[in-house]
């Protein structure tokens, strides 16, 4: 492969123009007297004798916005007998774009001669390509690949390019294994731009799902967490373990739910499916949806060594602790090299304080990545280190303990500490006023919470022999070793166990993955493009748990954590660690026919096998069938899609043994079925040119066998001989829920403003219960922790020296549990039997809705000197989301700089 990147910093040009320019014979003439049906004799070589003559033709600037950016940028060109290979890098010279295609597919010998002045550099492009099998295809804010697909077929007098590029063009490799066009896509893949990310300043996954894709929702992580929880993503799919499928490069990451620091400015791009369709594709635990976070692989302006550096500080208000606490990200990024080769190296630290008496966090991010193109093949490596901790937790659960009650922060984390606060200072609390310090009761507290290391290595490797095939092979590892388990982000009464407070635990889990796959393009008529792919797939993973002696209510324990006694139960034997070996294996075959660059069918076929994760081997075909319309209506183009997918997660899953604490609890996945999911999709797309976009989706889609945390109440005897009450929970598989609902995406970019919003409804409810189900769910009833509606809107607003953005989401009504009753009950002087089973209901409360607002101003100094303050929730909502018993940060404004050396 050859590629050409330049980077440019600045304001880039304003006024866009359309006009194609071939400058010597007419547009009619330049398919005529070929024998490859292109190109007149006296310009495909350089052996031909005759001297170009050139011609100035001069664009109009009122019809560029057909072409998307960047290819609508403006550019002065004046060549005289250049071969064609030099004439495109020029030009990407000239556009500041990064621009990567094979010489070999180039036509052989071709030599240009161009005069123009402020053309499109699309239009540009587009003409030099004639006759080829090459179209410019967009794929990231700078970064445009020429890449061989079917144009649309017109007259006979006309086969060249009959359309122009618009933001359906851009490269997408979730979509597609090889990394394809997302016009022939049947379902709907969202797509946000790592610039996007840094003009906005996100910071978290959550953040920047927030930013620009509907139907997915997630909470806010509390203190004490290092965790993910997706609240809603189309709906229900698990319980505790909804999340989607994610990689990293295209490394599958061991748990999902512990990716969530990003640096934007080392993301290239984020690509998002929604829905089980995906599964066809990535099979097992993809019954959410998958997300493939792609990094940066670019070079610098002039190859040189490129420095960029951002240093923040503030304060994060908050109602729960004696002082507001202090907030710190600092940031440093290296990048050398050009097109051909690369290399980059990013550093992220930062601390945020004790908005939670004693729950500090801190965290640190660093990567690698390299890429290398030599001839018609590219090699890419990526490396990451994710090194996170907080120190303690927030559950605020009511103690009733006679006169003297109290509210009682514990570890939702899986911790062995208590900290009591007085109900009158939660009372302040509610009323926006500091919490007093009564006796004390803050200082000397011990703290464990979570942390994390977690990393991702890889590389892979992308050949094309010919025209027709591409292969990649992708080879990495993921890996994570957590400390402080935890139950928090389960939709049960409680965020502990009994074994959660009365012994620590440990996870660590390794999984390394191969992933082969080969497509091939094949012209079946003129009109008709028949793209096939072959996949396969090996993942081995090895997860380890261990438990050790506490020093929480059950001390009593032996070191070893075998013994306890639990008042009413039998007492049972803990192993002090488990290792876990499980492996999935994947076959896959899919094929998509495109006619007429026009109408779109695509299908396909799965077969997973995994191998350990319960005592039979489990199997499964996952189908994925689609079709999608595109019609082009002058500058605007109207896409018609739908497709239909299937997912499965086995039983036993990283993402589930690693959230739920209690190991007496996961011998039980052997008995339980698979979770699945299945469902259409069918929507709408509408780009009004290269300004304004509308998507609408439908979907409607059934989960089953899905596997819930049953809970009944126990005592335990602790250190002092006191009865403690807590949780204890049975899993089991509830039965089928349905989701259906509606998505909306609007997008208008109307220079200096750009204003993007997205909206989903989402009905979750029990379709039926498995037999011999004992939880409280019935038949009718509305998913736990489900908001019934998303909304986010978010701006920019670029002028002059001056940058404003903004990103406002919020969750709409959803049914949850009354924590704060339940923590009431349990410290009760009697077991409350009502907190078993089907009495849970009784403990059911609805929600009304959380906001979150996030803004930035960001000023430049001068020349890359620039002035940076943001601020996160600036509503100041702490309570409320997803329960009334987490806290989270409160107000937060930071101030800083960033620079580039």
């Amino acid at each position: 492969m050859h590629g050409t990147n330049l980077k440019r910093r600045g304001r880039l040009a304003g006024a866009m123009a359309m006009l194609l320019a071939w400058c010597l014979v007419p547009a009619s003439a330049l398919h005529a007297g070929s024998p490859r049906g292109g190109w007149p004799d006296h310009v495909r070589g350089a052996r031909d004798p005759v001297e170009p003559i050139c011609a100035t033709r001069v664009g109009s600037a009122d019809r560029s916005a057909i072409w998307a950016p960047p290819l609508d940028r403006l550019v002065n060109v004046r060549m005289t007998d250049t071969p064609l290979r030099d004439a495109i890098d020029q030009i990407a010279m000239l556009a500041k774009v990064e621009l990567s295609y094979s010489g070999e597919m180039l036509p052989a010998g071709r030599r240009v001669c161009l005069t123009l002045q402020r053309v499109p550099v699309g239009a540009v492009l587009e003409s030099l390509l004639a006759g080829s099998t090459l179209r410019p295809i967009v794929l990231g804010t700078a970064q445009v690949v020429l890449a061989p697909t079917r144009p649309s077929a017109g007259s006979a007098e006309a086969p060249a390019v009959a359309r122009h590029a618009s933001v359906l063009d851009r490269v997408v490799v979730t979509g597609s294994p090889d990394g394809a066009a997302q016009r022939g896509s049947p379902y709907a893949l969202d797509v946000i731009d790592g610039t996007s990310l840094a003009q906005h300043h996100v910071r978290t996954l959550g953040d920047a799902l927030d930013l620009a894709v509907p139907g997915v929702w997630t909470w806010t992580a509390s203190a004490g967490t290092v965790t993910a929880r997706f609240g809603s993503i189309r709906g229900a799919s698990s319980f505790g373990a909804s999340a989607p499928k994610i990689y990293l490069d295209g490394i599958e990451v061991a748990n999902p739910l512990l990716v969530t620091q990003l640096d934007a400015s080392r993301v290239a791009r984020v690509e998002i499916i929604r829905g089980p369709q995906g599964a066809a594709l990535y099979g097992a635990d993809a019954i959410s949806g998958v997300i493939n976070i792609l990094t940066r692989h670019d070079g610098t302006e002039n190859g040189g060594l490129e420095l960029q550096m951002s240093s923040s500080a503030g304060f994060s208000a908050t109602s729960y602790a004696p002082r507001d606490a202090f907030v710190q990200d600092h940031a440093v990024s290296l990048r050398r090299g050009g097109s051909s080769r690369s290399v980059g190296l990013g550093l992220n630290a930062g601390t945020v304080g004790a908005y939670v008496p004693g729950a500090a966090e801190r965290r640190l991010l660093a990567d690698a990545d390299g890429r290398l193109v030599r001839g018609n093949a590219i090699l890419t490596g990526t490396a990451r280190l994710s090194l996170q901790r907080a120190n303690a937790s927030n559950g605020l659960m009511f103690d009733a303990l006679g006169s003297g009650a109290s509210a009682q922060t514990t570890a939702e984390a899986g911790g062995l500490w208590t900290r009591r606060l007085s109900l009158s200072a939660l009372a302040e609390s509610a009323k926006g006023s500091r919490p007093r310090d009564p006796a004390g009761a803050f200082a000397g507290d011990s703290a464990t919470g979570q942390g994390l290391q977690q990393y991702t290595v890889g590389a892979s490797a992308a050949f094309m022999p010919n025209v027709h095939w591409t292969h990649t092979v992708i080879a990495g590892i993921d890996g994570f070793r957590l400390r402080g388990l935890s139950t928090a982000f389960t939709a049960a009464p409680l965020q502990n166990t009994a074994v959660a407070t009365m012994i620590g635990t440990q996870g660590a889990a390794d999984r390394s993955s191969l992933r082969l796959r080969s497509v091939g393009r094949f012209d079946l008529t003129p009109s008709t493009l028949f793209t096939v792919t072959l996949a396969a797939e090996q993942a081995l993973t090895r997860e380890t748990s261990t438990v050790r002696a506490g020093s929480g209510p059950a001390a009593g324990l032996a070191n070893d954590g075998s013994t306890g006694t639990v008042a009413g139960v039998l007492p049972r034997a803990i192993p002090p660690q488990s290792v876990g070996r499980y492996d999935n294996t994947g076959l896959s075959a899919q094929g998509q026919l495109a006619w007429r660059d026009r109408w779109f069918v695509s299908g396909g076929l799965r077969a997973e096998r995994t191998i350990g994760a319960t005592p039979n081997a489990q199997e499964a075909l996952l189908p994925m069938l689609g079709a999608a319309y595109v019609r082009e209506l002058g500058e605007h183009v109207l896409k018609l899609r739908g497709a239909y997918g299937k997912g499965i997660r086995p039983a036993r899953t990283l993402l589930r043994t690693n959230s739920w604490v209690g190991r007496s609890q996961m011998s039980a996945l052997a008995d339980l079925e698979p979770e699945s999911q299945q469902g259409t999709e069918f929507g709408a797309d509408l780009l009004l040119g290269s300004r304004s976009s509308l998507r609408v989706t439908r979907f409607d889609q059934r989960a089953s066998g899905l596997i819930q945390p049953i809970g009944s109440v126990v005592g335990t005897t602790g250190q002092s001989g006191r009865l403690e009450r807590t949780m204890q929970y049975t899993l089991q598989n509830v039965g089928a829920i349905t989701n259906r609902g509606w998505e909306f995406e609007a997008h208008t970019r109307r220079s200096p403003l750009t204003l993007s919003g997205t909206w989903t409804y989402v009905d979750s409810r029990v379709a039926n219960v498995a037999r011999g189900y004992r939880g409280e769910l019935r038949v009718g009833d509305r998913m736990l922790d489900v908001p019934t509606q998303t909304l986010s809107l978010s701006a920019a607003y670029v002028a002059g020296r001056w940058t404003l953005t903004s990103t406002a989401s919020r969750a709409f009504d959803w049914i949850g549990y009354d924590r704060a009753a339940i923590g009431t009950a349990l410290a009760a002087d009697s077991v409350p039997r009502e907190l078993d089973g089907p009495l849970m209901r009784q403990y059911w409360t609805r929600y009304a809705g959380f906001t979150r607002w996030r803004g930035a101003t960001t000023y430049r100094v001068r020349g890359d000197l620039s002035a940076v303050v943001i601020g996160d929730n600036l509503l100041n909502v702490q309570r409320g989301a997803p329960d009334n018993v987490s806290v989270i940060a409160g107000r937060t404004l930071t101030f800083g700089l960033r620079t580039l050396f």
